[in-house]
């Protein structure tokens, strides 16, 4: 590149976003807060309901409570009974419920009661008045357990249906929350059942979401993963969900566009703390970064997973370059359309390398069509683009709102080289074949289904090492010796991308 093409180039990239996929998004962008199954956000959408939330404490139910209130999105009277809590303490540790202050006390809006110093009488009193006076209310008590507590069992039993009873009539939503997991019949007359679990493993926490019951739902997946990072909940997406290739089929690639410089988007109030997990810091930590994957997980959710973190780190430096190695010529071809999409054609042909390593070829080297421009890649010599007309250079925006510093000196070339491990076992035992992957022009990322043998980790001097599992329906990635190594993955909400986010 010329030197004024070249600064024109680094002016660009360092202030460019990615934009949302054409032609995928099908809505508008929801507002509302964190991330909840897709069968409990149906569920909530009838008419009058019960629902249980049971867990220990510290499960997240309070957070569970406040997120869906924030998903309810209808016309009615809500009303949440806290029993634990003041207002202030919520606000305190929720923030974001700040919104719902501001309502109009003089339409339907939002109320919270402080109920801790209420008799169990006068608390059971308060929810049938809203039941009996209030059209359609929807009413969260938090817990059940102060009013339960306090009553015979016969008593509470009676209360119950009693409850159950109004609501109907009143064409209520009436949600508990319980610590108590021996609830009598509750269980039985209640229309859902939701229990939260979080144990520990090596010191991490371990969150489960299990739907025990959901009538008149059928259940897709009955376990999620989920986590309560910014006090907000976050519920995984079932792996089948994250497969993006399929997203992109029908999206035209952006040289076939006419599309103008996007401004940058501002983050909303609700997206300031969602500090998602950026995995192309883990490029860089190392020469060589092991990714090991079930042999039930494709490769299409694998490289979509790694899609955002990619193009970030392309982003970091105008002198970052991606390479794939090793991976079938339909996959090759179809993530390269998915790439095509957010850069533009020169831009790709700058940034992205088609050469393949061949590791079956004595030459070791399979040349692509489109890359007459290129020289080899094993000179280390950088690539030579000669513009033909002044180009328009951008990223489409991905809704990151900082971008990173280069961690690479500008006139420095930094490969980055995934390459799939799958058929080349007997490389991956010759000493000399690891050592020079431990030394070669690029970093690597190796991808292999099981995982590598202490002998090979051996010669992988200072490796990042990732694992890829999955838990019923979901995926999550595990980093070690990291502070926080257990991540779940969320989808955009217009499909454009997988989101990593720490399960805490």
């Amino acid at each position: 590149m010329s030197d004024s093409n070249s600064e024109s180039f680094n002016n660009d990239t360092h202030h460019q976003t990615y934009k949302a996929v054409d032609g995928i998004r099908k809505s508008t962008k929801r507002k509302n807060i964190g991330h909840l199954p897709s069968e409990i956000l149906k569920f909530v959408k009838n008419e009058s309901y019960s629902l249980l939330i049971k867990g220990k404490p510290g499960t997240g139910k309070t957070t569970f409570a406040l997120t869906l209130l924030d998903n309810l999105n209808d016309d009615s009277n809500y009303f949440y009974i806290s029993t634990r809590l003041s207002l202030k303490q919520l606000a305190f540790y929720f923030p974001w419920i700040e919104k719902f202050f501001s309502k109009d006390e003089n339409k339907s809006g939002y109320r919270f009661e402080d109920a801790r110093l209420d008799e169990p009488e006068s608390l059971f009193e308060r929810i049938t008045n809203q039941l009996m006076d209030v059209k359609s209310p929807v009413i969260i008590i938090d817990t059940w357990d102060t009013i339960a507590s306090f009553m015979d069992r016969e008593s509470r039993l009676n209360n119950e249906r009693v409850l159950q009873i109004w609501r109907e009539r009143a064409g209520a939503k009436l949600i508990f929350l319980s610590e108590t997991f021996d609830l009598g019949i509750l269980d039985s007359i209640v229309d859902g059942v939701i229990t939260l679990e979080n144990n520990f493993h090596q010191a991490n926490n371990w969150r489960l979401l299990r739907i025990n019951k959901l009538r008149g739902l059928p259940i897709r997946c009955n376990t999620y993963t989920y986590s309560l990072f910014n006090g907000v909940f976050h519920s995984s997406d079932i792996i089948s969900q994250l497969n993006l290739f399929d997203s992109y089929s029908g999206v035209k690639p952006y040289y076939k566009r006419s599309i103008h410089l996007a401004k940058k988007k501002s983050v909303g109030v609700d997206q300031k703390g969602f500090s998602y997990f950026e995995l192309e810091n883990l490029f860089t930590q190392n020469r060589t970064t092991n990714i090991t994957i079930e042999a039930t997980l494709s490769y299409e959710v694998l490289l979509s997973v790694l899609l955002k973190p990619l193009l970030n780190w392309l982003q970091q430096s105008d002198e970052n370059k991606l390479m794939i190695n090793n991976f079938d010529g339909l996959i090759r071809e179809s993530y390269r359309r998915i790439l095509n999409h957010h850069l533009a054609e020169d831009l790709f042909k700058y940034k992205v390398i088609e050469q393949e390593i061949d590791f079956t070829d004595p030459h070791g080297i399979k040349l692509s069509k489109q890359n007459d421009g290129f020289t080899h890649i094993v000179d280390k010599t950088v690539p030579i683009i000669e513009p033909t007309q002044t180009r328009e250079i951008h990223f489409d925006s991905a809704d990151y709102s900082n971008s990173k510093p280069s961690l690479n000196n500008a006139n420095q070339v930094q490969i980055l080289n995934i390459l799939n491990t799958d058929n080349i076992d007997s490389l991956l035992s010759e000493d000399s074949f690891l050592e020079l992957l431990n030394e070669s022009f690029a970093l690597n990322i190796l991808i292999q289904r099981g995982s590598f043998l202490p002998s090979q980790i051996r010669y992988l001097r200072n490796v990042t090492c990732c694992e890829f599992k999955t838990i019923g329906k979901n995926l999550l990635l595990e980093i070690n010796n990291h502070e926080i190594n257990r991540y779940q993955m969320i989808l955009d909400k217009d499909r454009s991308f997988v989101n990593l986010h720490p399960i805490l």
